[in-house]
């Protein structure tokens, strides 16, 4: 992928763009920084347009070089301008080993974390922005979110799997989708005041926040966890288990029991599925059941789904090593996109996520296509 692969639909109002990992880790790329800047041109382009605000709610701000220089020139501008921005953050760190479903997350004594670095680019905002912790008990703040003019008719959203890191926008297979609807920011805005007037992630954070809004004609529905958790499962499920043409799927880790049974049936029923899967996170996974006593029956319903899925060799997590995780959370379900940052698992129904479910073809065909690229780039030679 040369250039940066960005596709409009509903006249404008639907934006996606895909990534996908560039050269190899640890060398220069030059692909690898086109894209980086690529990137960075779209994310400094949707703040531009800020007239009265900028709510972030961002997992991971590990972004140095000259894309964390740009974001944080563009949002010093912003605030300069009047813009009030406010960042909501997931503050813990470890460098210990990843939990699967949660990025390059770890489980300590101390609770959950990723690789430090985040507060390095932080400060460095500290005098244009309000900037919080939201705080968890073996939870994270895991959404991957912009907030634009909230409250304006001119509302914008920008969301997807893609953290603010130098990874995720140069390594890792990522998607990042801009909606253009003041109805959907405003589900948008509940969530990131419910994280940002409590400071902390509950049970209720989310309940109540879903429904279904018309983006420039399409329906897109939304919803966010942990108070939504269930309803996010059960919509991904019943897209999967009414699915009659095509099962296009890419998922860092599937360790949810009904999805991965949903996915299994479809199979049953001559649904096609293609797509992949991060290798290293669903060992981590497999290791994990059968540490707990798991019975075999999930593990053999992942290895059936698993065997039509290409496998992606990323590095194992350590200390100081590229993530170059296959990091998406994708499923194309006919004409149904479901997309956000909520990972196919259980440890993700406890934590701050959002996820959306878009219905119409071209965004499907669209998908469908890049997840299939990615498969054959990935496939078994």
């Amino acid at each position: 992928m040369p250039d940066l692969s960005t596709s409009s639909f509903a006249n404008g109002a639907i934006e996606v763009t895909f990534l996908e990992q560039m050269g190899l880790p640890g060398k220069p790329d030059a692909g690898r920084d086109a894209q980086i800047a690529g990137v960075t041109d779209r994310i400094v382009a949707f703040i531009r347009e800020a007239h009265s605000s900028l709510d972030l709610a961002i997992y991971d701000f590990r972004l140095d070089g000259a894309a964390g220089d740009r974001i944080v020139t563009e949002l010093t501008a912003r605030a300069k301008a009047g813009v009030a921005i406010r960042i909501a953050h997931d503050p813990t760190t470890s460098p210990a080993a990843p939990v699967p479903g949660g990025d390059a997350t770890v489980l300590t004594q101390g609770g959950l974390g990723k690789p430090p670095g985040a507060e390095d680019f932080l400060k460095r905002l500290a005098d244009v922005a309000q900037i919080k912790p939201i705080k968890g008990f073996k939870a994270l703040m895991h959404n991957k979110y912009i907030i634009r003019d909230g409250l304006a008719a001119e509302a914008a959203v920008l969301m997807g799997s893609t953290n603010f890191t130098n990874d995720a926008w140069g390594l890792q297979e990522n998607n990042l989708v801009v909606l253009h609807a003041q109805e959907l920011a405003a589900y948008y805005a509940t969530d990131f005041m419910q994280l940002w007037s409590r400071g902390k992630i509950t049970d209720s954070t989310g309940y109540h926040d879903t429904g279904t809004v018309r983006v420039g004609g399409v329906p897109v529905t939304v919803a966010f966890t942990p108070g939504e958790s269930a309803t996010i499962v059960h919509a991904v499920v019943n897209a999967i288990e009414v699915a009659t043409s095509r099962l296009t799927i890419a998922a860092m880790v599937m360790s949810s029991g009904p999805i991965g049974a949903a996915v299994s049936e479809a199979l049953d029923r001559g649904v096609p599925v293609v797509g992949l899967y991060d290798g290293p996170q669903m060992d981590t996974v497999l290791r994990q059941w059968a540490e707990a006593g798991i019975g075999a029956d999930k593990a053999n319903t992942w290895h059936k789904v698993a065997a039509h899925l290409s496998r992606k060799e990323s590095i194992p997590y350590a200390p100081g090593t590229p993530h170059n995780f296959m990091h998406l959370k994708l499923v194309v379900a006919d004409d149904i996109v479901v997309t956000g940052s909520f990972n196919f698992s259980n440890h993700a129904r406890g934590n701050a996520e959002n996820t959306i479910l878009i219905k119409d073809k071209a965004v499907a065909d669209a998908y469908d296509f890049y997840i299939k690229g990615l498969a054959a780039r990935y496939a078994k030679t």
